[in-house]
């Protein structure tokens, strides 16, 4: 008897065993991680880009006019490995601005702020080799000072952020790549920084941040004016950066705000040439985040949306934190948010770059960059994201 009611509970516990194995199958974990790299001691840590068609990155610390060349994982894109190099002719040369260039496909742009120098220059084709530079354009009077580099249908641009020597006032600087003589100063308000093309119009837009406005120049007619931030709507313009196509085309910047905080506001130069803005909606971070600069986020899987980068560079009262934002589909509001909150308070987070799968950020104040990572799922994926954004489902939670 007690034989038979043993062999039936062995049966049943082998029964109840195969009925939860067949319920609950084993399933791959999603993550999301920050991850810091510590790059060489230095007072600035700036600007950064990759070089195209390699697994390099270049990088800036203008303190040391330092360039560094960063080597990637060329499966997971995990910074591994550096070399340093000095540019100019001393440590005070302030190599700043770094950019690809199109027209030299896999050559780089840079520019030495405190020699009035563009350089373009061939990266090297190993972590050691030593970057050649095959092309320099010194900056023609009363220019001062080029602090960001760009190059946009066959022209370098470059705002010059130190006032003249001569007139004591500021430019932006654009010169033909093939005849450096062919070139032009327009006079613009304290100081610019960004310089972008807008898509459809062609006219080329620049944020200029202590004046807190925008400047648009039309290279056809040579004529420019200006587009001034409302201070309702936030300060400091500064990053920028163009939308090729799909329904986020065209020029995007964002307000870096003030010593007191940000005010979470970015914005979009729209089709009839007036200013669109946005201001993000969470309040534990949004609301007093200083947005310093701005990327495309848009994916084939995760839809049309932008990252912003909230900084601690001008307040401490404004999180460093990179944040992917969407839109409803007529893009006239936000509609959600998520949030990465840097893993170093009050490290300045400079720039974004979004790479094949994962982005990095660079950190100006504690010489590191920090890379994004997503495993088994995407940006624009990540469920707890939509469920912070969702107050309603804590309502009555005490």
């Amino acid at each position: 008897m007690f034989f038979h009611t043993f062999n039936s509970f062995v049966a049943v516990l082998a029964l109840h065993t195969s009925i939860v194995s067949s319920q609950s199958p084993i399933t791959s974990l999603k993550s999301r991680r920050l991850t810091e790299y510590q790059l060489p001691p230095a007072v600035q840590t700036h600007e950064f880009a990759r070089v195209p068609g390699t697994n390099f990155v270049f990088l800036s610390q203008m303190s040391d006019s330092v360039l560094l060349k960063i080597q990637l994982d060329p499966v997971t894109e995990a910074p591994i490995a550096y070399q340093s190099f000095p540019m100019g002719t001393s440590s005070q040369s302030g190599l700043h601005g770094i950019w690809p260039s199109t027209l030299y496909p896999g050559k780089m742009w840079m520019t030495l702020q405190n020699e009035n120098k563009l350089l373009l220059v061939k990266p090297g084709c190993t972590l050691t080799s030593p970057p050649s530079i095959i092309k320099t354009i010194d900056i023609p009077a009363p220019g001062n000072g080029p602090h960001c580099v760009f190059e946009i249908d066959g022209r370098v641009w470059a705002s010059l952020k130190d006032p003249s020597k001569e007139t004591g006032g500021y430019y932006v600087f654009s010169a033909s790549i093939n005849n450096t003589a062919d070139y032009t100063l327009y006079p613009c308000l304290n100081s610019p920084v960004f310089i972008q093309q807008d898509p459809t119009t062609k006219l080329i837009y620049a944020t200029q941040d202590t004046d807190s406005s925008i400047m648009r120049i039309n290279q056809t007619s040579g004529e420019t004016d200006q587009l001034p931030i409302p201070p309702s709507i936030g300060s400091t313009p500064v990053g920028m950066t163009t939308v090729a196509s799909g329904p986020l085309a065209g020029v995007w910047f964002s307000l870096a705000g003030n010593s007191t905080g940000g005010s979470g506001t970015f914005g979009r130069v729209a089709p009839t040439g007036e200013l669109q803005f946005f201001q993000l909606r969470a309040p534990q971070l949004g609301a007093s985040s200083g947005l310093l600069h701005v990327a495309d986020a848009s994916t084939e899987e995760g839809g049309p949306a932008l990252w912003l980068l909230s900084t601690s560079l001008l307040s401490r009262q404004s999180p460093d934190a990179l944040i992917r934002v969407t839109f409803d589909e007529a893009v006239t509001s936000v509609t959600g948010e998520e949030y990465i909150a840097m893993l170093t308070q009050n490290a300045m987070v400079h720039r974004i770059v979004p790479l094949g799968a994962t982005v990095l950020v660079s950190q100006l104040h504690t010489f590191t960059l920090a890379q994004l990572t997503y495993n088994n799922t995407i940006a624009g994926q990540w469920l707890p994201a939509e469920m912070a954004n969702n107050p309603v489902m804590y309502e009555g939670v005490v």
